[in-house]
């Protein structure tokens, strides 16, 4: 498969995920079944009071920021936490229409970078849509500061951490660089161990399936990786179980509600690794981690990130990308990764000495 398959894959499949999951977040799995049948709500709703539109959340527009932050830092010669900063600062504009500081009205411009690649983030009318965008996330990026591991936001944990699929695209086969900068991107908004660290190894799982490598090694090396830190060895109790889960035979509804609703960050990865290794389609992973009790859109976005990562654009059903809100962003900024992420830099190199 093509590199920038995966990378598109990714993007894609995280916004399909998410759209579906969007309408039926905080609907129980009762109610969905009494209102869409007995096998869920299984397609992306274009709704007439939606301008018939695939709808996405902050988890997909926190994604394209998480891209934009990263393709800033490459252009700029910046770390990239603070190009990340920069961009989740424009986020934070378009759902507040507040400058924190004044030297970040600049921001707030077309940058560069975007010149160069091709785009316009804040250009884009539909980014400025709320969609419930989560508290942690807005009151740190209130405060503007740039929280760390040494000085955190708070000690939240919740599954908003969950935006860096395009961390691991930019990092693509290196694992090790996309969970520390996974991690990094977390703590700006998120200081709860569980809450950076499942951001960290959500990282490095996309980076290693960039790289083409299979799902199980993507698993094994992320965990490897994992286990490295202060309190992943709690964490990565959690998301075995998922896999313990996942070679079972137990009913698949039962198994996702023993794991939890994903409403924290542990909780929707594992939820969301679970619906992958349980299927073979990306369509299939959608389907069954929106449809629950819980954190549906989350859920959707993360399994549809790893299954669009692992299967390519290619399995991204085309009817739940019809009138998908932001789908050039997306391929766009997908491309923009491919181009020009570290991995790929370093996969040239290699096929260069070859």
């Amino acid at each position: 498969m093509d590199g920038a398959e995966r990378f598109v894959g990714c993007m894609l499949g995280g916004a399909a995920g998410d759209a579906l999951g969007y309408l039926i977040e905080y609907v129980d799995l009762k109610t969905i079944h009494k209102k869409y049948g007995p096998y869920g709500l299984r397609t992306v709703l274009k709704l007439e009071a939606n301008g018939k539109r695939g709808i996405i959340s902050d988890d997909t527009q926190l994604a394209l920021f998480t891209a934009d932050g990263l393709l800033w830092a490459k252009h700029d010669g910046l770390a990239p936490e603070e190009g990340l900063y920069r961009s989740y600062m424009r986020w934070y504009y378009t759902q507040t229409e507040r400058i924190i500081r004044p030297e970040h009205a600049r921001w707030m411009k077309k940058q560069a970078h975007e010149e160069s690649l091709g785009y316009d983030l804040m250009g884009e009318p539909l980014l400025f849509a709320r969609r419930a965008p989560g508290k942690a996330c807005l009151i740190a990026l209130a405060s503007g500061l740039r929280f760390t591991k040494e000085k955190k936001a708070n000690a939240c944990k919740s599954s908003a951490a969950l935006r860096t699929g395009p961390v691991g695209l930019f990092y693509a086969g290196d694992a090790d660089a996309a969970f520390a900068v996974g991690c990094r991107a977390a703590l700006l908004t998120h200081g709860g161990a569980t809450a950076y660290l499942a951001a960290g190894t959500f990282s490095a799982i996309i980076s290693l399936l960039a790289a083409g490598k299979t799902l199980g090694q993507a698993v094994v090396g992320a965990f490897e990786r994992l286990q490295q830190e202060e309190g992943g060895v709690e964490l990565w109790k959690t998301l075995q179980a998922a896999v313990d889960e996942a070679m079972s035979d137990r009913n698949p509804v039962r198994s996702m509600k023993k794991l939890g609703l994903g409403w924290n960050a542990d909780e929707a990865l594992a939820l969301s690794l679970y619906c992958v290794m349980k299927t073979t389609s990306l369509k299939d992973a959608v389907i069954m981690a929106c449809n629950q009790d819980g954190d549906s859109d989350t859920c959707g976005a993360v399994s549809g990130s790893i299954a669009g990562a692992l299967y390519g654009a290619k399995d991204v059903p085309k009817n739940w990308l019809t009138h998908m809100e932001c789908l050039d962003l997306l391929q766009g900024l997908a491309k923009g990764l491919y181009e020009q992420g570290v991995g790929s830099a370093a996969a040239e190199a290699k096929e260069t000495d070859e």
